[in-house]
This record gives structure tokens, sequence and C-alpha cells, in this order.
């Protein structure tokens, strides 16, 4: 009886976490996207390239501030508790030092970079976030090791929620980009104020003492997690970073507008990887076969997601980001979303094989093969976004897409097992020609009656072939009884 308790209480404990985690990433996820659109309502594509460039500078400068002492602070306390003091005192200490490294970085990158009076202050202001988001990263670390993950939505959710509010009542009254830069540093260090007072009613009252050597060991433990992190930042916003180099904010601008209408199904990826990725590691643990099922049903699954947007989006990008964005200068995105959206196919595979490589104890190929890419990225980016700006960008995050899917389905297949490409794709591509089919005939219907109407079919055709192909709707609920309960 009292196992059964135990076993019950930890499985509401993960349930609790997960949703926390999750909860909260939605929120920071969506206040973000609702602020990128303000910002182009209220102040134009110039102000809106800064503001990606801005963050996108941001996001990698932080990774190196917090050297990678997340994933071993989270490890390293929840083996023991009683070390949450020392590791909670001497791994702020350290973030402390990164942070100021991280600046003075930054402040020579953004000469390099040669970027306008403007663009260099807004730059710089936000950096200053840097100190406080980074400290907030490891309060999160002592959190998810003390399995209090519900602390890090109570401090992020109200805040963020409240920092879009209040973004709007400024830019409402006219304010520009500045005051909404200092906005963001405030939420930062609100954020970080609520987390400390959390900590200390809650998880523990460290003793303020820097041990030296203790911090030399944590940043020898931490090289790698800081070399792979710091390796996907860079993977990650390359592309915008080679195109405000070579370009201006407009265009910057208009490749974020594009990214960031895709962003939502990549979201949408990773939770659905985030939970089904436990039990693709008992599977890998108990049958490779079963891994190889699984593998498939997410695949066919991803794809099912993907394909609708990517064809939506071939006729309905223009009206789309008119409709979001409001500003008849961010059509010029269109095209460029065009382009993006086939990202999300190659990403779907590139979800489900990293998990599927991971799960198989094959990290070392997942972070080579982000290496490569990398290395391309740069090689690509220098001379096509040099040559061709903004269709040169996307151009360039095409091919790592398909370079990355191609790299990850060849390392499955050589060190794993095959992949039946054929059968998990035709269902979901018969299902997107019928749904171009309704598209192309209904064109000048308008853009609400022409996607509700694509959408429908395609449903429609996707279920249809589904139950069809599986035998029928009692063998296609089985068969797909797991993801579904997902």
């Amino acid at each position: 009886m009292q196992t059964s308790v135990m076993a019950i209480n930890s499985i509401r404990t993960v349930i609790r976490n997960f949703a926390s985690l999750l909860t909260s990433e939605v929120v920071n996820r969506a206040t973000t996207f609702v602020l990128y659109i303000l910002v182009a309502r209220y102040l134009g594509a110039f102000e809106f390239g800064q503001l990606s460039l801005a963050i996108t500078l941001f996001a990698v400068f932080q990774v190196l501030a917090g050297a990678g002492l997340k994933t071993l602070i989270t490890r390293e306390v929840a083996k023991d508790l009683q070390k949450t003091g020392q590791y909670l005192v001497n791994g702020s200490m350290i973030v402390v030092a990164g942070s100021l490294l991280s600046m003075i970085v930054l402040l020579f990158v953004v000469r390099l970079m040669d970027y306008s009076p403007e663009t260099a202050s807004v730059i710089l202001l936000l950096s200053l976030g840097v100190l406080p988001f980074s400290l907030s990263i490891i309060n999160k670390a002592v959190f998810q090791a003390w399995e209090r993950m519900h602390y890090i939505a109570w401090a992020n959710v109200p805040v963020n929620i409240a920092k879009v509010g209040l973004a709007f009542l400024l830019l409402w009254q006219g304010q520009g980009l500045f005051s909404l830069i200092l906005l963001l540093l405030a939420s930062y260090v609100t954020i970080l104020v609520v987390e400390w007072w959390l900590l200390l009613r809650h998880i523990v009252r460290p003793r303020v003492s820097i041990d030296r050597r203790f911090c030399t060991v944590m940043l020898r433990s931490t090289s790698p997690f800081l070399g792979i992190t710091l390796i996907v930042a860079i993977n990650v916003n390359l592309d915008l970073i080679l195109l405000s180099r070579f370009t201006d904010e407009v265009q910057v601008g208009l490749f974020g507008a594009a990214a960031q209408l895709i962003t939502p199904l990549i979201v949408i990826y990773d939770t659905i990887m985030l939970s089904v990725f436990p039990e693709m590691c008992r599977q890998f643990a108990t049958s490779l076969v079963g891994l190889k099922h699984l593998s498939g049903r997410l695949l066919e699954l991803l794809l099912a997601i993907a394909l609708p947007v990517v064809i939506g989006l071939m006729f309905l990008a223009e009206p789309v980001i008119l409709f979001l964005y409001g500003d008849a200068s961010f059509a010029l995105a269109s095209q460029a979303l065009q382009i993006l959206g086939w990202t999300l196919v190659m990403a779907a595979f590139t979800h489900v094989l990293g998990r599927v490589l991971v799960a198989g104890l094959r990290e070392k190929v997942a972070l080579n093969i982000v290496v490569i890419t990398t290395l391309i990225k740069l090689g690509a980016g220098l001379v096509l976004i040099s040559q061709f700006g903004l269709l040169g960008a996307v151009v360039t995050a095409l091919i790592i897409a398909l370079v990355e899917a191609l790299l990850h389905y060849t390392s499955v297949s050589r060190l794993l097992f095959q992949m039946p490409l054929v059968r998990l794709v035709w269902k979901p591509v018969a299902a997107g020609a019928s749904m171009a089919l309704t598209l192309m005939l209904l064109r000048e219907q308008g853009v609400f009656l022409s996607a509700l109407s694509g959408g429908a079919i395609y449903t429609v055709v996707l279920l249809a072939l589904m139950i069809w192909s599986s035998g029928g709707l009692r063998q296609f609920t089985t068969r797909y009884h797991y993801l579904l309960s997902r």
C-alpha cells in the first residue's frame, strides 16, 4: 500500500513539473511573439530589425555568461541536496564574472560589425540584462534539481504577462524601442528577485562563501556543456547575425518577421518530443524494433502537422503577414516565409532522428552533426548572404535544414535502423496535394475561407487514408493509441 502511494505521489510530481515547465516555456514564447507583433505594428520594420538583432545577440552571449552551468548544477544538486548552497553561491559568482566578460566581448563584436549608433545602443542596453538573466538560470537549475519546477512558473508567467501589457501601454502612448528595452531589463530583474525570494523561503538559505578551488572544478566540469550549448546557439542564430553584417536593420527585421511565424510549430515539435523522449529511451533499452516503430509514428505525426502549414504558407504567406504585423512594408517578407516554411519539413526529421540518436546513446554523433552544419552554414552564409541579402539568408537556412535532415537520416540508418520513408510520408503528401488543389480553386475567396477549407480538406483526406491503410477504425485507434494518448 505504501509503495502504491509513493508511486502515485511520484507520478503527480512528474506531471506537475512537466506542466510547470511547459506552461513557463509556452508563455515565454507566446509573450515574445506578441512583443514582436506590437513592435511591428507600432514602430515598423527598422525597429523590428533592431529588436530581432539585439535579442539574437543577447541569446548567444547569455550562453557564454551562463558557462553551461545549468545542466551541471541540476545534475549534481539532484544527487546531493545538501550541496545546494555551495553550488548556488559559487555558480552565481561564476555567472557574475561570465556576464561581465560576455558584455565586454559583445562590445567588441558590436564595434567589429560596424552597426549604426542607434542599433549599437539598443544591443548594448539590452546586454545589461545578461547578468540578471544568467543568475536566474542558476536559480532554475536549483528548482529543477529539487523537482520544484512550479516555482519557475510562479516567477516567470505573471512577469511575462505583465511585460506584454506594459509594452502595449508604452507603445500605445508613443514610446520608442529604448523604453521597451528598459521594460525587458526590468522584467529580467523582477523574475530574478522573485526566484531569490522563493529560493530563500522554500529551498535553502546559503552561507555566502566563495570557494575558488570549487569554482575551478565547476568550470572544468561544465566545459562540455558550455561547448554544446554555445555551438547550438551560434548555429541557430548565425544566419541573422550574418545578415546584420552584410545588409541593414530592415532586412534583418524582414527575416525575423518570417522566422517568428514558423517558431510556434517548432515549439510544438519540441513539446511532442519532450513528452515521448523517456519512452524512446525505454524502447531502446528493451527493443530496437520498438524504438524504430515509435520513431516512425512520431515522424509521420510531425510531417502531418508540418505539411498543411507549409502548403498554406505557399498560398497565403502575404495576407498572413499583413494580418499579423499590420504594416505593408512587411509584405516583402512573404517570399522569405514561403521558403523558410519548407524548413519545417526538414525539422520534423531532425527532431525525431536527433532524439533517436540520443536515446540510442549516440549523442556524440548528434554533436558532430551540429558542428558540421554550423561550419557549412558559416561558409554558405558568407557567400549567399553577402551576395543576395535576405534571399541568401533564407536559402542558406533551407540548405542547412536539408543537410541536417540528411545527416541525421544517414546516421540513424548506419548506426541503428532504416526508416521506411515512402510508407511514412505518402499519406501526408497525398492529403497535402488535396489541400493545395483546394487552395488553388479558392484563391479569390479570401484568406480565412481558403485557410479553413484547405485545412478541413487536409484533415478529412489524411484521416481517411490513415484509417484505410490501417485496415479500419478499430485497427487505426489501436495502432496510434500511444501517440493519441500523449
